[in-house]
Protein backbone atom coordinates (compact mmCIF):
# COMPACT_ATOMS: atom_id res chain seq x y z
CA UNK A 1 0.00 0.00 0.00
CA UNK A 2 1.57 3.32 -1.41
CA UNK A 3 1.44 6.87 0.64
CA UNK A 4 -0.60 7.76 -1.81
CA UNK A 5 -3.45 5.61 -1.40
CA UNK A 6 -3.57 6.06 2.58
CA UNK A 7 -3.40 10.08 1.71
CA UNK A 8 -6.51 9.47 -1.09
CA UNK A 9 -8.63 6.20 -0.20
CA UNK A 10 -11.01 5.59 -3.10
CA UNK A 11 -14.47 6.14 -2.15
CA UNK A 12 -17.19 3.26 -2.32
CA UNK A 13 -20.45 4.27 -3.88
CA UNK A 14 -23.18 2.83 -1.55
CA UNK A 15 -26.30 3.43 -2.33
CA UNK A 16 -29.61 3.59 0.16
CA UNK A 17 -31.92 3.35 -2.75
CA UNK A 18 -32.93 1.95 -5.77
CA UNK A 19 -32.86 5.22 -7.11
CA UNK A 20 -29.56 6.33 -5.69
CA UNK A 21 -28.26 2.91 -7.54
CA UNK A 22 -29.91 3.82 -10.80
CA UNK A 23 -28.09 7.56 -10.07
CA UNK A 24 -25.12 6.36 -9.63
CA UNK A 25 -25.20 3.86 -12.18
CA UNK A 26 -26.10 6.36 -14.55
CA UNK A 27 -23.00 8.76 -13.62
CA UNK A 28 -21.27 5.80 -14.48
CA UNK A 29 -22.21 5.07 -17.76
CA UNK A 30 -21.94 8.51 -18.61
CA UNK A 31 -18.08 8.89 -17.95
CA UNK A 32 -17.62 5.57 -19.95
CA UNK A 33 -19.37 6.92 -22.97
CA UNK A 34 -17.00 10.60 -22.26
CA UNK A 35 -14.06 7.87 -21.55
CA UNK A 36 -14.37 5.62 -25.17
CA UNK A 37 -15.76 8.76 -27.14
CA UNK A 38 -12.43 10.39 -26.11
CA UNK A 39 -10.15 7.28 -26.73
CA UNK A 40 -11.97 6.82 -30.08
CA UNK A 41 -11.27 10.28 -31.28
CA UNK A 42 -7.71 10.28 -29.80
CA UNK A 43 -6.94 6.62 -31.95
CA UNK A 44 -8.33 8.47 -34.82
CA UNK A 45 -6.60 11.58 -34.79
CA UNK A 46 -3.46 9.87 -34.22
CA UNK A 47 -4.27 7.23 -36.97
CA UNK A 48 -4.73 9.84 -39.83
CA UNK A 49 -1.50 11.92 -38.30
CA UNK A 50 0.64 8.51 -38.64
CA UNK A 51 -0.93 7.63 -41.74
CA UNK A 52 -1.14 11.07 -43.51
CA UNK A 53 2.86 11.41 -42.91
CA UNK A 54 3.63 7.85 -44.19
CA UNK A 55 1.84 8.56 -47.51
CA UNK A 56 3.17 12.09 -47.83
CA UNK A 57 6.75 10.94 -46.74
CA UNK A 58 6.20 7.91 -49.49
CA UNK A 59 5.05 10.16 -52.45
CA UNK A 60 8.03 12.58 -51.89
CA UNK A 61 10.89 9.66 -51.98
CA UNK A 62 8.74 8.05 -54.75
CA UNK A 63 8.90 11.57 -56.85
CA UNK A 64 12.35 11.77 -55.66
CA UNK A 65 13.96 8.48 -56.92
CA UNK A 66 11.72 9.08 -59.79
CA UNK A 67 13.56 12.30 -60.47
CA UNK A 68 17.04 11.46 -59.56
CA UNK A 69 16.61 8.29 -62.26
CA UNK A 70 15.73 10.62 -64.42
CA UNK A 71 19.14 12.67 -63.73
CA UNK A 72 21.47 9.72 -63.31
CA UNK A 73 21.39 9.29 -59.31
CA UNK A 74 24.83 8.47 -59.70
CA UNK A 75 25.72 12.31 -60.41
CA UNK A 76 23.22 13.13 -57.15
CA UNK A 77 24.95 14.44 -53.88
CA UNK A 78 26.09 12.14 -51.05
CA UNK A 79 23.26 14.48 -49.20
CA UNK A 80 20.55 14.27 -51.84
CA UNK A 81 21.02 10.02 -51.79
CA UNK A 82 21.34 10.28 -47.68
CA UNK A 83 18.18 12.01 -47.29
CA UNK A 84 15.95 10.14 -49.71
CA UNK A 85 16.87 7.03 -48.02
CA UNK A 86 16.14 8.66 -44.64
CA UNK A 87 12.70 9.75 -45.73
CA UNK A 88 12.16 6.24 -47.39
CA UNK A 89 12.96 4.67 -43.93
CA UNK A 90 11.02 7.12 -41.81
CA UNK A 91 8.00 6.69 -44.06
CA UNK A 92 8.49 2.70 -43.72
CA UNK A 93 8.23 3.28 -39.96
CA UNK A 94 5.26 5.17 -40.19
CA UNK A 95 3.57 2.68 -41.90
CA UNK A 96 4.61 0.05 -39.55
CA UNK A 97 4.03 1.57 -36.74
CA UNK A 98 0.31 2.21 -37.84
CA UNK A 99 0.19 -1.03 -39.09
CA UNK A 100 1.18 -2.35 -35.57
CA UNK A 101 -0.81 -0.12 -32.96
CA UNK A 102 -4.02 -0.98 -35.41
CA UNK A 103 -5.64 2.15 -34.74
CA UNK A 104 -8.47 2.08 -37.25
CA UNK A 105 -9.67 -0.95 -35.13
CA UNK A 106 -9.06 0.41 -31.53
CA UNK A 107 -10.88 3.41 -33.22
CA UNK A 108 -14.10 1.10 -34.12
CA UNK A 109 -13.96 -0.66 -30.38
CA UNK A 110 -14.00 2.85 -28.30
CA UNK A 111 -16.61 3.98 -30.44
CA UNK A 112 -18.70 0.84 -30.44
CA UNK A 113 -18.03 0.38 -26.66
CA UNK A 114 -19.26 4.48 -26.62
CA UNK A 115 -22.63 3.87 -28.58
CA UNK A 116 -23.22 0.90 -26.15
CA UNK A 117 -22.96 3.16 -22.99
CA UNK A 118 -24.92 6.06 -24.64
CA UNK A 119 -27.90 3.09 -25.37
CA UNK A 120 -27.51 2.44 -21.17
CA UNK A 121 -27.85 5.73 -20.69
CA UNK A 122 -30.76 5.77 -22.37
CA UNK A 123 -32.26 2.84 -20.48
CA UNK A 124 -31.14 4.38 -16.87
CA UNK A 125 -32.63 7.46 -18.12
CA UNK A 126 -36.12 5.52 -19.25
CA UNK A 127 -36.30 3.79 -16.09
CA UNK A 128 -35.48 6.82 -13.86
CA UNK A 129 -38.00 8.58 -15.56
CA UNK A 130 -40.64 6.09 -14.33
CA UNK A 131 -41.18 5.06 -11.15
CA UNK A 132 -38.23 3.61 -9.70
CA UNK A 133 -39.15 4.29 -6.14
CA UNK A 134 -41.70 1.29 -6.11
CA UNK A 135 -38.46 -0.89 -7.86
CA UNK A 136 -36.94 -3.27 -5.30
CA UNK A 137 -32.65 -4.59 -5.58
CA UNK A 138 -33.91 -7.89 -6.70
CA UNK A 139 -35.85 -6.36 -9.89
CA UNK A 140 -35.33 -8.07 -12.98
CA UNK A 141 -35.29 -5.07 -14.93
CA UNK A 142 -32.35 -3.56 -12.45
CA UNK A 143 -30.71 -7.48 -13.33
CA UNK A 144 -30.84 -7.26 -16.73
CA UNK A 145 -28.96 -3.49 -16.48
CA UNK A 146 -26.67 -4.87 -14.27
CA UNK A 147 -26.02 -7.70 -16.10
CA UNK A 148 -25.55 -5.32 -19.49
CA UNK A 149 -22.99 -2.89 -17.54
CA UNK A 150 -20.88 -6.25 -16.42
CA UNK A 151 -20.69 -7.30 -20.05
CA UNK A 152 -20.50 -3.98 -21.66
CA UNK A 153 -17.46 -3.65 -19.07
CA UNK A 154 -16.13 -6.82 -20.03
CA UNK A 155 -16.00 -6.37 -23.64
CA UNK A 156 -15.14 -2.76 -23.89
CA UNK A 157 -11.42 -1.82 -24.70
CA UNK A 158 -8.98 -0.63 -22.17
CA UNK A 159 -8.92 3.24 -21.98
CA UNK A 160 -5.62 4.72 -21.81
CA UNK A 161 -5.12 5.95 -17.73
CA UNK A 162 -4.43 9.77 -19.02
CA UNK A 163 -7.49 9.84 -20.75
CA UNK A 164 -9.44 8.21 -17.98
CA UNK A 165 -8.27 10.41 -15.13
CA UNK A 166 -8.88 13.57 -17.75
CA UNK A 167 -12.59 12.39 -17.91
CA UNK A 168 -12.56 12.14 -13.55
CA UNK A 169 -11.13 15.78 -13.76
CA UNK A 170 -14.16 17.15 -16.40
CA UNK A 171 -16.93 15.41 -14.15
CA UNK A 172 -15.51 16.69 -10.79
CA UNK A 173 -15.02 20.27 -12.75
CA UNK A 174 -18.91 20.45 -13.88
CA UNK A 175 -20.14 20.30 -10.36
CA UNK A 176 -22.44 17.69 -11.38
CA UNK A 177 -24.35 16.52 -8.07
CA UNK A 178 -26.60 13.36 -8.70
CA UNK A 179 -27.35 12.43 -4.78
CA UNK A 180 -25.74 12.69 -1.25
CA UNK A 181 -23.77 9.63 -1.45
CA UNK A 182 -22.22 10.22 -5.15
CA UNK A 183 -21.31 13.20 -4.51
CA UNK A 184 -18.98 12.30 -1.65
CA UNK A 185 -17.08 10.68 -4.75
CA UNK A 186 -15.83 13.50 -5.30
CA UNK A 187 -14.72 15.22 -2.47
CA UNK A 188 -10.88 15.63 -2.68
CA UNK A 189 -10.28 15.26 1.13
CA UNK A 190 -10.96 13.65 3.79
CA UNK A 191 -12.06 9.92 4.01
CA UNK A 192 -14.75 7.70 4.06
CA UNK A 193 -12.85 5.93 7.61
CA UNK A 194 -12.93 9.21 9.00
CA UNK A 195 -16.96 9.28 8.60
CA UNK A 196 -18.51 7.84 11.52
Amino acid sequence: MNANSITNPKLIFEPENVDQLLQGWLLHVHKGRDRHDLAARRCDRIRWWLGGSAAVLSAIVGTTIFAAVEKHLDNSSLTLKVLIISVGILAAILTGLSTFLNLAERTEKHRSAGVQYKKMVWELERILSQSAAQMTRDDPALTKIQQQLDDLEERAPVVPEKLYAQVEDDWKNRGVKFVPKASDLYRSEGSVLDRS
